[in-house]
């Protein structure tokens, strides 16, 4: 049986050039002016955005046993002939466009539109390979909240019909003091999440993931919505940059001072965070994988985890465990995209396997434009 990804590959390739653009069916079906505005991309352009970007400082420490001191710690290394308890790798990823121009109410915003995916790799003993039940891809069209949900679900099925492709239709909402391009994007991004933390559960739910089996998450573990933890108990987060202002710990100490401080396979201590739509607790720190060069955080990562039992919701996430997860992710710099990747001193080449395997799973830009 095809998986869903192969059969929405399947759908894309079956798209005919006879086809109605889909600007022409949104202004015919709902009566909406849409005004050209030259298709820009925007991923490179606009919108950047770190997963604790919007925080309130971690509170410290949040291990046991406690540190003591600094918040150094240094990681022992794995015994020889240990296989890794890494099994599983999950990236997801976006293209966004600024495809047109609307006019609702009286406002004058923009339609945007994108492609998002997720990928999930596995290791089987030294071979990593696509694990396509967990791959998925989905077209995106980000549209001001003016029209009920109703009406969005009408457009979804009009576009389907006169355009052979499907896309889901979301709203953003408008806010007067933020742009709207960003609000629009980051609405797409919600969905990606959203995305991912489906392939989470379907993934728990069928009993794949266990403590020597976990998954790898490329990213933050915040997905802003409402998750249970129990169902990320085997699940990692492990973010290649961060907000090196964002403040942790007691006084208060920026984390980039705190990592650009730690030497090779040195840590930090284990940082409580509590907050979000779901008010759940992270355990948070991190990790140098790589010796220092002229750039104080490059080689450095975030590694995320929830609290998912009592006692560590009560006294932190146990020291060992933290330093067994720490050394799996040092044993992941051996093989790096280097020359291929700017980031590539703090990406793990799974998570890069599984980002260049999605990334050209996408449509072209031009390809993608030429819908509209």
């Amino acid at each position: 049986m095809p998986s869903q990804y192969g059969a929405t590959c399947a759908k894309r390739m079956a798209v005919g050039h006879a086809m109605e653009r889909i600007l022409s069916v949104i202004k015919r079906e709902s009566n909406i002016p849409c005004l050209a505005c030259g298709q820009m991309r925007l991923d490179h352009q606009r919108f950047v955005e770190y997963g604790d970007a919007d925080e309130h400082p971690a509170e410290s420490p949040f291990e046991r046993p406690s540190v003591p001191g600094e918040y150094r710690v240094a990681v022992p290394p794995i015994r020889p002939g240990i296989q890794s308890i890494f099994k599983y790798f999950l990236d997801g990823s976006r293209k966004t466009y600024r495809v047109a121009d609307v006019i609702v109410g009286g406002r004058y915003l923009p339609l945007i539109a994108g492609q998002i995916g997720v990928a999930v790799v596995q290791r089987d003993h030294d071979k990593i390979s696509v694990y396509r039940d967990f791959c998925r891809l989905e077209n995106v069209l980000a549209f001001p909240r003016k029209l009920d949900d109703s009406d969005l679900q009408f457009l979804e099925g009009k576009i389907r019909e006169h355009c052979g492709i499907t896309f889901r239709v979301v709203p953003y909402t408008v806010k007067p003091d933020q742009d709207p391009v960003d609000l629009g994007t980051a609405r797409i991004l919600t969905q990606m999440h959203a995305m991912e933390v489906e392939t989470v559960l379907s993934m728990a739910a069928r009993g794949i993931l266990a403590n020597d089996r976990l998954l790898v998450v490329d990213g933050s573990l915040r997905f802003g919505q409402k998750i249970d933890p129990v169902q990320f108990r085997n699940v990692i987060g492990l973010s290649k940059t961060f907000r090196p202002s964002f403040k942790a710990g007691k006084t208060r100490t920026d984390v980039g001072s705190l990592a650009s401080s730690l030497r090779f396979a040195e840590r930090t201590s284990v940082f409580r965070f509590q907050g979000g739509n779901d008010n759940k607790i992270i355990g948070m720190w991190y990790l140098r994988m790589r010796r220092q060069s002229r750039d104080p955080l490059e080689g450095v990562v975030k590694v995320e985890c929830y609290a998912v039992d009592a006692e560590d919701k009560e006294n932190g996430l146990e020291s060992d465990r933290v330093n067994v997860i720490s050394a799996h992710i040092l044993r992941e710099r051996n093989v790096t995209p280097y020359g291929k990747d700017p980031r590539w001193a703090s990406h793990i080449y799974p998570i890069y396997m599984a980002e260049t395997f999605l990334k050209a799973s996408f449509m072209s830009d031009t390809r993608f434009s030429a819908l509209f």
